[in-house]
């Protein structure tokens, strides 16, 4: 069993735990994770991969900005000649190029998405000499979440990483294999149906078989169709598996019903390439004023999580923290939680996926505008809904956050607005059976959840807010002003004031009848409140109000624990409770009062 870095393979036939990737994993692999040597300027140190430029645990005390070259050794036996050897790279900020044995094997451009790059031709048997030759900035065109764009961190803007934080390993196959599928649950006809590639050369015919394996044992093959589209024809293939095929309860969080899958690719009379991976069946729907999992409401019940780890930052020292913090979630009565302003790390949704809990993605912001911001962040958008559009676990798309970064969509007929507009119908194009959330807090414009932000000071304030949302005053439901966006930072008045939820009358036509949900409140510790009491007491009562307003389908809590200077969390940042978990749990029990929905989706 090869293990380094608390991943290993299990014996028992599925992926528990194991593999950095478990939602497509080869056997085969070879962890690279551990001892680098990196270069800036002058100056080398060894680092710890995966432990960004910028963490303690990293090992070298370099500025997150600039250039770097990482490097390292490895070993392949003969029988990796002839075959195919994949470099795969959870996650890399920000701009890398990958160099083997002193030649150029291929580049990647994005902080947050995982990539591969085929080293096939390139490796030998014996010592391979490996570089990541990586450029990092402060710059605020790319995207970059909440890695200060300033020279220091300010605000809710923290110190920045640069290289690799996710784990980096090595996969091989055969000539031919394949590349990671298409999954998509048709619920219309009770369909999964699966596409995917083939890369490599060769001249024996390709044949791909699915394995299925349900938890309680019970097995079934499935050959796969060859596609005979031009340019596809021998390479691509379609699998249609019944839902009959996939028995037991629908995934939730109360039953996170997973099934394995093993993919194994013939070229000839010769396995090729074997890839595990698995699948979680449901549904999830906004519609109709609720959000529904397989076919019932559910209530979101959610806290924010920014995905900052002690020691590491950006990666946790252990795995097994993304699994401590999923179960103090759940413990605390939680069923989800809102990633923000991150991607996280595939192990950590395979982990969600395991043991239920909801959780959205959520593309980290640029902050200004440019044609190549545009397109670099369509282009890492696209690589991630690849990556992430088969977890269950995930129950919608977040694109924007609170208008960071895309100030241009006031614009009635502005370049940010059409790419705002471009981005959600890809989103849609491209995972059909997700909700979208456009902009998430205010200021709507295409969305399929209409969420909502506040940091009211009082519970007064925010009952105040409700009430106007019941009678569609037009103030807060599609009132603009430029000015009044301006006044809003510069006299800090997010205690005092709300912001508009919908960008204009056209934006709330188009809205009508999506369910509605807070998706940030609180933050007491950090935010200013003048209620009396204490913490506990305000998340109750501020909590209560949202549960009993029946306008919302849901919310989340800011935050699961504490970031930077933002000392607002349920817990510190090394996850010591500031909150009974107890009197969190009763208080996530209680009912959320739907109400009478109108077509806007208020009451």
């Amino acid at each position: 069993m090869a293990v380094l870095g608390g991943f290993g393979f299990a014996e028992d036939g599925f992926l528990y735990s194991v593999h950095p990737d478990p939602s497509w994993a080869r056997r085969s692999w070879i962890p690279l994770d551990g001892a680098w040597k990196v270069r800036r300027g002058g100056r080398v140190r060894e680092i710890r991969v995966p432990f960004p430029i910028g963490s303690e645990l990293c090992g070298a005390e370099f500025p997150d900005r600039g250039r770097f070259l990482f490097s390292r050794s490895f070993e392949l036996g003969p029988e990796a000649a002839g075959g195919s050897v994949i470099l795969r790279i959870g996650a890399c900020d920000y701009e890398t190029e990958v160099e083997i044995n002193g030649r150029r094997a291929g580049s990647h451009v994005g902080g947050y998405a995982s990539f591969s790059v085929d080293l096939s031709g390139l490796v030998r048997p014996g010592v391979n000499g490996l570089v990541l030759r990586v450029r990092d900035s402060h710059s605020p065109f790319q995207v970059r979440g909440k890695q200060t764009f300033l020279r220091k961190p300010f605000l809710v803007w923290y110190s920045g990483i640069s290289g690799p934080w996710q784990s980096v390993w090595l996969e091989t196959a055969g000539p031919r294999r394949l590349e990671r599928p298409r999954v998509r649950a048709d619920f219309d006809v009770g369909m999964v149906r699966i596409e995917v590639r083939a890369a490599g050369e060769g001249a024996e015919p390709l044949r791909l078989s699915v394995d299925l394996e349900s938890p309680g044992g019970e097995t079934s093959r499935f050959e796969a169709d060859p596609v005979d589209a031009p340019g596809e024809a021998g390479r691509a293939f379609r699998i249609q598996i019944p839902f009959e095929a996939v028995p037991g309860p629908r995934w939730s969080p109360e039953t996170p019903t997973l099934h394995r899958l093993r993919y194994t690719l013939y070229e000839g009379d010769r396995v090729s390439d074997r890839v595990e991976s698995y699948l979680g069946l449901r549904r999830i729907e906004a519609r109709d004023g609720r959000i529904l999992l397989n076919g019932k409401p559910i209530a979101l019940r959610m806290a924010l999580v920014q995905g900052y780890y002690p020691g590491g930052w950006f990666a946790p020292e252990s795995p097994h923290r993304y699994r401590d913090d999923i179960l103090a979630l759940k413990g605390m009565g939680f069923n989800g939680a809102r990633i923000h302003e991150k991607i996280e790390s595939p192990y950590f949704h395979y982990l969600a996926d395991r043991l239920g809990l909801l959780t959205t993605f959520e593309m980290p912001s640029f902050y200004l505008p440019s044609r190549w911001g545009f397109r670099a962040f369509e282009s890492e958008l696209r690589e991630v809904v690849e990556r992430d559009a088969a977890h269950p676990s995930g129950v919608a798309w977040v694109l924007f956050n609170e208008t960071w970064g895309i100030w241009g969509v006031y614009g009635r007929r502005s370049r940010t607005r059409t790419f705002v507009r471009s981005m959600v119908d890809l989103v849609r194009t491209l995972d059909p059976g997700r909700p979208v959330i456009d902009n998430s807090g205010w200021e709507h414009l295409d969305t399929d959840i209409t969420d909502v932000h506040h940091y009211l000071e009082t519970a007064d304030l925010a009952r105040t807010f409700y009430s106007a949302l019941r009678r569609r005053d037009p103030r807060f439901l599609r009132t603009v002003s430029v000015p009044g966006v301006i006044s809003f930072y510069i006299f800090n008045r997010i205690g005092r004031e709300i912001r508009s939820v919908f960008l204009d009358e056209a934006s709330r036509n188009a809205c009508q009848g999506t369910p509605w949900l807070v998706s940030e409140y609180g933050g007491f510790g950090w935010y200013a409140s003048s209620d009396p009491g204490s913490v506990p007491d305000r998340i109750e009562a501020y909590t209560r109000d949202i549960a009993e307003s029946g306008l919302f389908q849901g919310y989340c809590l800011t935050q699961l624990y504490d970031v930077g200077i933002e000392t607002n969390g349920i817990l510190d940042f090394r996850r010591n409770p500031k909150v009974p978990p107890e009197r969190l749990r009763a208080l996530n029990e209680t009912p959320i009062r739907a109400g009478e929905r109108g077509k806007d989706g208020t009451t």
